[in-house]
C-alpha cells in the first residue's frame, strides 16, 4: 500500500486529503482505500467526509490526555471539531449534487 499527497492537488485522493487534514506522514489513509472510496461516492467532499469519519473511528480526537502527572483536558474535543468538518463537507457535498439548495445532516 501507498500514501501520497502532492499539493497541487491534481487529483481527487490529494483534494480528499486536503480536505481530511491527512497531508504529512504518518498518514492515516492508504492511496487504495481513499481512492476506493472516490469511486464510491458522488463528489470529493462526500468522498472526505466518509474518509473523515474513518479516521475519526480511528481515534483522530482526544478528549482528555494523561502523560504521568500531566493532564490535558479541551474544552471543545478535537472529535466535536473534527465532527462539524464532517458535516461541513456533508452539506458541500450535497450542496454540489443539489445546486444550491441547503441541507443539514444531524448527528445522531
Amino acid at each position: 500500500m501507498s500514501t501520497t499527497y502532492a499539493p497541487d492537488l491534481s487529483t481527487d485522493k490529494d483534494w480528499v486529503r486536503f480536505l481530511v487534514g491527512d497531508r504529512s506522514a504518518p498518514f492515516s489513509l492508504q492511496d487504495e482505500e481513499i481512492n476506493a472510496v472516490v469511486v464510491e461516492e458522488r463528489n470529493r467532499y462526500l468522498a472526505a467526509a466518509r474518509c473523515a469519519e474513518v479516521i475519526q473511528g480511528l481515534g483522530g480526537g482526544a478528549i482528555r490526555k494523561r502523560v504521568g502527572t500531566l493532564m490535558l483536558e479541551f474544552s471543545d474535543s478535537p472529535d466535536n471539531a473534527y465532527q462539524r468538518l464532517i458535516d461541513e463537507l456533508r452539506e458541500k457535498g450535497a450542496e454540489a449534487l443539489q445546486g444550491s439548495s441547503r441541507i443539514t445532516f444531524a448527528v445522531l
